[in-house]
């Protein structure tokens, strides 16, 4: 394909990504950006926007289009997602897509010696922090975005879930597995809420992904195993460029050596959860 016809998939598209500042939220943000949408960059940390944003523009001629800004901002926070919500349509008139990169691994306390607890030892503070980052900020961020989408009758939303925190329950990992398992579910019914109304609505779950959240984690995967965090942006940009009308249905990406069966034993020694995104 004509390189000129490949990155213009998304031409004057704007899009929204939480957890913009690092691992998969920046590659989805350039994959966006070299498919020609202007992107807002959502995370946590002012200084880490601001270098994400120098370094994205830097690559593009001054004046140049699409563009790429971002805000600091918390996705647990309600006002924090109006504010999103609010920046954008002031600086480019619209939202058509939304791609939630945000979340943890797992807690920032994750136990005594930094090894994540079983249930029977699991703090509230622990359990809150997972559930309020990776399901009630999807919630809010997904809340937010749709009274713009529902007024132009259009939108893209994909929610990053987990491969392996989604799909069965894994031990020591139980509040990260319980905000995936409920991130689908909200993101299944909102799809069915809204698709009469032009919005697209999906979920992607990949396997694990080659990013700084793997570290000290049991469930990562064997050295070399994880996959490029290129490779899912990849499988993003085709999710938003599918025909009209279709969907795909909870697509799983993961090497394909992943799929021999692996000894537990084989995992590490220490249990845990491997991010596939972040939101410092």
């Amino acid at each position: 394909m004509p390189e000129q016809a490949r990155t213009s998939r998304l031409e004057g598209r704007v899009a929204i990504v939480t957890g913009g500042t690092g691992g998969l939220g920046r590659a989805a943000a350039e994959a966006l950006l070299r498919e020609g949408a202007s992107v807002v960059i959502i995370g946590r940390t002012p200084d880490r926007v601001e270098r994400v944003v120098a370094a994205l523009s830097a690559e593009r001629p001054d004046g140049s289009t699409p563009i790429v800004t971002g805000l600091a901002l918390d996705v647990r926070s309600e006002p924090d997602m109006d504010t999103m919500v609010r920046h954008t349509i002031e600086r480019f008139g619209r939202i058509d897509i939304l791609i939630t990169c945000a979340g943890l691994g797992r807690p920032s306390q994750a136990g005594q010696g930094g090894i994540p607890s079983p249930v029977s030892q699991l703090p509230v503070a622990a359990w809150d922090e997972m559930i309020d980052t990776n399901l009630k900020g999807v919630f809010l961020s997904n809340r937010a975005v749709l009274g713009p989408m529902l007024a132009r009758r259009r939108g893209e939303i994909i929610n990053i879930s987990s491969a392996r925190g989604a799909t069965s329950g894994q031990p020591y990992a139980a509040a990260y597995c319980a905000s995936k398992f409920g991130l689908m579910g909200l993101t299944e019914a909102m799809a069915e809420e809204v698709h009469a109304f032009g919005i697209r609505v999906q979920t992607l779950l990949p396997d694990a992904v080659d990013t700084p959240l793997l570290e000290g984690t049991t469930l990562a995967p064997n050295p070399g195993d994880a996959l490029p965090a290129s490779t899912v942006a990849d499988l993003i940009i085709t999710m938003l460029t599918l025909p009209d009308g279709t969907i795909l249905v909870n697509p799983l990406i993961a090497p394909i050596r992943t799929r021999r069966k692996r000894s537990p034993k084989k995992a590490g020694a220490q249990p845990g959860v491997p991010g596939e995104a972040g939101n410092p």
